[in-house]
């Protein structure tokens, strides 16, 4: 026992977290992978060198499938917590040579494990195999001969300044930007030519690109402010600009935006056909074509991930849209209950099935595919078929209101897609 983490009084001090930072670093890694599109709920999560299982019980606290590897894989922690066994798994192999099919994990975490390591190479080589196309690997150590170096350098002053950070929409640059702490000096200093531009002049500068246009928005006259009292009864839905916007901050491909501007486009119109039915009839609109746009835009933001629709939601709650969530986590499919109002999130689900890529197909014919593909299965048949009865009973509800059918509407709008995607977005 001559490894520290072996030894009885360093694990009475250190808990069951075994390495700086704790658990509660590994929560803004989780966080962050999040937030970027990369690791949803339900996905499988590899911890490498999991210890006495703290970060285990953290996945799947958050909802994770666990898996922990560690040559002295242990069941429960000093403490003697056991491990939640319904949600988290123990495996005791050698870190480079795990007993792994390729592409089983959504994620790898690595935390303070590779400097410990005889030949990270080839764990790191055996990660990539487990790792499926487009996971998440989160890394954090310590490095000995590295932390000298980086405190060497900020005590010389020769290491690079760290940059003013400025946010950006749409390639206009906006405010607040985040200025690091080496540059107050030069702020308190400066003479107040052009205000804090003029104060950060010659500074590096990093662009960080957001998808929200209320950066560019200022606050100067009354003006400005009447404007932001409106807008800021907005600020729980993106504007179809913006979503437009966190798709390819995404990385969604061509194909993937096609079909996101179609099911879109089609919701929009679907909401402006039932919003006129309500108010020739008297009564509240009740939706909202622009978020109808927004909502169909965003609803396969995390396709290919594993529940890809509740990934998105997901998504969009770690951004603090739980309204948006609300539209997208549902498409795949939903039922509403008949003393219930039919809402943006039920005309994106049914834009969804009206578009087959980004050209219609009637409902019908889109089950109809399902069925063939899946014809040897019949409990999977099944379950496609009560999703069509349930698209139908939706379809019909929606037709008794606008007073024609809605697959009807969806073959018009993506006729004039383009057309209403520019004219709704602006």
């Amino acid at each position: 026992m001559n490894a520290l983490w072996e030894r009885p009084d360093f694990r009475r001090a250190a808990g069951d977290a075994w390495r700086p930072g704790g658990v509660e670093l590994t929560g803004r890694a989780l966080d962050a992978c999040a937030s970027l599109g990369l690791l949803a709920q339900g996905g499988t999560v590899l911890d490498l060198g999991s210890g006495a299982g703290a970060t285990l019980r953290l996945l799947a606290q958050r909802g994770y499938r666990a898996v922990g590897l560690d040559k002295h894989a242990e069941c429960v922690s000093p403490a003697g917590v056991p491990l939640p066994c319904d949600a988290c798994s123990l495996v005791r192999a050698d870190l480079a040579r795990p007993p792994l099919a390729a592409g089983c994990c959504d994620g790898v975490l690595c935390e303070c494990v590779l400097s410990l390591l005889d030949n990270p190479q080839a764990v790191l080589g055996a990660v990539f195999r487990a790792l499926r196309p487009g996971g998440a690997l989160v890394v954090s150590d310590l490095m000995q001969d590295e932390a000298d170096r980086a405190a060497a350098l900020a005590v010389s002053g020769k290491a690079d300044p760290l940059p003013v950070l400025v946010p950006v929409f749409d390639g206009q640059e906006g405010h607040p930007p985040l200025v690091p702490m080496a540059l107050a000096g030069r702020i308190m200093t400066h003479d107040g030519g052009n205000g804090l531009r003029g104060a950060l002049q010659g500074a590096p500068l990093r662009h960080v690109p957001v998808p929200d246009a209320m950066i560019l928005e200022d606050m100067d006259t009354p003006d400005d402010y009447a404007r932001l009292r409106v807008l800021a009864l907005e600020r729980p839905m993106l504007s179809p600009v913006e979503a437009d916007f966190l798709l390819h901050l995404h990385g969604v491909p061509e194909k993937g935006l096609r079909h996101a501007r179609a099911v879109g486009t089609v919701a929009c119109c679907l909401a402006e056909a039932l919003a006129h039915a309500r108010e020739a009839a008297g009564y509240d609109a009740g939706v909202d074509p622009r978020w109808a746009l927004a909502g169909g835009l965003l609803h396969d933001i995390c396709k290919g991930q594993p529940r890809h629709e509740a990934a998105a939601g997901q998504l969009l709650r770690q951004l603090e849209l739980p309204q948006m969530a609300r539209l997208v986590q549902d498409h795949r499919d939903l039922s509403l209950p008949c003393d219930e109002p039919v809402t943006e999130r039920e005309l994106v689900y049914l834009a969804d099935k009206y578009c087959y890529g980004g050209s219609f197909v009637p409902l019908q014919r889109r089950f109809d595919l399902k069925l063939e593909a899946y014809a040897q299965d019949t409990q999977a048949c099944e379950a496609i078929l009560g999703r069509l009865g349930r698209a139908k009973e939706l379809e019909e509800r929606i037709a008794r209101e606008i007073g024609r059918t809605p697959a009807h509407v969806a073959e018009k709008a993506l006729v004039r897609n383009c057309g209403a995607m520019r004219g709704h977005a602006a």
